[in-house]
Formats: structure tokens, sequence, C-alpha cells
């Protein structure tokens, strides 16, 4: 009788899953970090760069649907008063939706810098007043050196002889605006990754662009954007086709299938007298000629007869051509009236349908 042995084998422990041993660290750095902050983490809200620029083109977008009814209203007065002032009535109209918007007690922030919900930080002394000197050099500033150097250049000093103090200062505002345009990049490119201060100005007075409601979403919305492009799109596609398009042919294919869903017959339009003529005759040359005024105009050869077709008429077919229903054109008036309606056309004669000519024997 056999009998059977049992093997105890050693108890073994239960595999590790290795992400816990992960998360008992992390969890490990991330109590040492609370406890090192006082339990308290900082948010520090950021407002986008793009909608700071935004806020800017938005402005210069207000400025020019003011601008626009003002230049007409001063049209109706003098038609050269916008060309002469144009610097003025802009720094008016810029300085007027400066101190209405930003310049004013309740707001710290342009009318483009609102829609995006953008306003300039209260910090530091003086905040207004470093705020109305903003206004003064971006719009004052501004105007002030476009006039001067629209004056200096009006008066020539560009061409007066090198070494006068004229054509120094020339150079010097040549200098000064390259200068300056070399500053506004540089700037630029410490915005686009620091994202504080856009402008020259607004970084010499400390004047930084926040969220006026942080708890707003500032995602950038292309709902605009794709709709500009899906017009433009649209718009270049039409004045490339609208070219393309020969108003002629359209007409005479609409005619044809109308004639066809009402039912009526080409040959139920044709003249009678056009029909009448005879067979060496062109009958666009004739239907020409009495829309002028002159009459159809044909006569018959005494010597010749009535009966046999031949005629004196001076709307006798040149180089003559044969439409399918034997009828006789000139090549010149068959051919341009068959381009003019897509290679195809109808018999003035019997109302049949020309799609190609053989010349005649």
């Amino acid at each position: 009788m056999a009998h059977s042995s049992r093997i105890t084998l050693p108890p073994q422990q239960a595999p590790q899953q290795p992400w816990k041993h992960v998360w008992q660290q992390t969890a490990a750095h991330l109590s040492d970090a609370d406890n090192g902050r006082g339990g308290a983490v900082v948010v520090v809200p950021r407002s986008g760069r793009v909608n700071k620029l935004d806020a800017e083109l938005l402005d210069d977008e207000v400025a020019g649907m003011i601008r626009d009814p003002v230049s007409r209203a001063f049209s109706l007065v003098d038609s050269r008063f916008v060309d002469r002032y144009r610097n003025e009535v802009d720094a008016a109209i810029g300085a007027a939706l400066f101190a209405l918007s930003a310049g004013s007690a309740r707001r710290r922030a342009t009318y483009g810098q609102m829609v995006q919900n953008l306003e300039y930080a209260r910090t530091g002394r003086g905040f207004a007043q470093r705020l109305w000197m903003l206004g003064l050099v971006t719009v004052v500033g501004r105007y002030a050196w476009r006039r001067a150097v629209a004056a200096i250049s009006a008066r020539g000093w560009a061409n007066e002889p090198s070494g006068s103090v004229r054509a120094r200062a020339w150079s010097a505002v040549q200098r000064i605006e390259r200068a300056a345009r070399l500053a506004a990049l540089a700037n630029l490119v410490v915005y686009m990754g620091a994202g504080q201060y856009r402008t020259i100005a607004e970084r010499v007075l400390r004047l930084r662009l926040v969220s006026a409601r942080p708890q707003l979403d500032h995602s950038v919305s292309f709902e605009f954007l794709n709709r500009q492009l899906v017009w433009h799109a649209f718009t270049e596609l039409v004045m490339f086709a609208v070219p393309l398009v020969n108003p002629a042919r359209v007409r005479a294919w609409a005619a044809r299938q109308l004639r066809a869903v009402v039912g009526i017959s080409a040959a139920a339009a044709v003249d009678p007298a056009i029909a009448a003529l005879p067979d060496d005759v062109c009958a666009i040359c004739a239907t020409t000629a009495e829309g002028s005024g002159a009459g159809v105009g044909v006569g018959v050869d005494a010597d010749v007869g009535v009966g046999s077709g031949a005629s004196q008429s001076p709307h006798r077919a040149v180089n003559p051509y044969v439409t399918p229903c034997a009828h006789t054109y000139c090549y010149v008036c068959i051919r341009t009236r068959m381009l003019a309606e897509a290679d195809e056309c109808s018999c003035l004669r019997c109302g049949g349908h020309v799609d190609r000519i053989y010349q005649a024997c």
C-alpha cells in the first residue's frame, strides 16, 4: 500500500508593485515642500502675451473706427483738411480715447485692454502720475516727433550740403529712429520671454499689465481667425473663377435650359423674314443689318430668277460654311456666335442645334 507524502514549501512574500515605491518617495518630497512653504501653495496668475499684443491692435482698430467718420465729416468742409492735419486728428483721437479709458479714475486700462481682461497693476508709488506719463509719451510724444520729422523733411534738410547744421540734424534724426526700432525689437524679444512689458515706455515707467479678473479663462479663441481665413479663401476662389465665366455663354445655356423646361422649341422663335432669305445669304449678317436700321435688303437677280436661289444681296455669305441643318453662314459670323455660346448655338433660319460646321463646296 503506497503512502502519499505532502511537500511543504516555505512561505513567499507577495510581489510588491513598483509604483507603490515611487509614490511613497514622491509623497515624502511633497510633504517636505508643503512644510517648507508654510502649508500654502502660492499661485501667481499670469496673463497671456497674445492677449496683451491683441489689446494694442484693438486700440488701433478703435481709433481707426473713429477716424473714418471724422475724416468724412471734415471732408465736407475742406477736402484736403484730413491730409493736412492727419497727425493732429490722430493725436486728438488718441488723447480722447486714453483720457476716457486709462486716464479715468475708475479705470486702469484702455478699451482694448478691457476687452482682453487686462489692466495696469497698481504697484509702486505715483501710479496715477506714471499712467498719465504713459499717455503723454504715447500720444503727445508720438505726435510731436512725427510733426517735427515731417517739418524738417518738408524743408529739405535731407538735401542740405553735408557738414551743415541741418544735414547733421537730419542724420541725427535718422540715427534716433534706427536706434528706436532696434530698441523696440530688443524689447519685443525680452517681452516674448518674460511677458511683462510690451513697450519701452511701459518698461521705463514700470507699468505692467495683469489680469483684471484672474478667475476668467485666458484661452485664445481662434473662431474669428477661422472665419476670416475661410472668407479670404472663398474670396480668392471667386476672384479666380469669375474671369473664367463667360456671361454670354451662361445666358445662352440658361435660355436653352429654360426652353427645354417650358417646352418651347427653338423653331418657334425663328423670324419668318429671316427664314425666307435665299440660301446663299448669311442670316447673321442680315439680322445685324436689320438691327442697325439698314433693313434686310435682300434683292433677287432678274436674270437668274427667283427659283435659282442666287441673290445679289449685300449679305451674301463670305467664306461660306454650312451647318448640320444645311444652312449657309459666313465663317466669321457663325464661328463667332458659336464661341460666344460655348461652341454651340441655334440656327437663325430653322432653330436647329449647331455644334459643328462644314466648309461649303
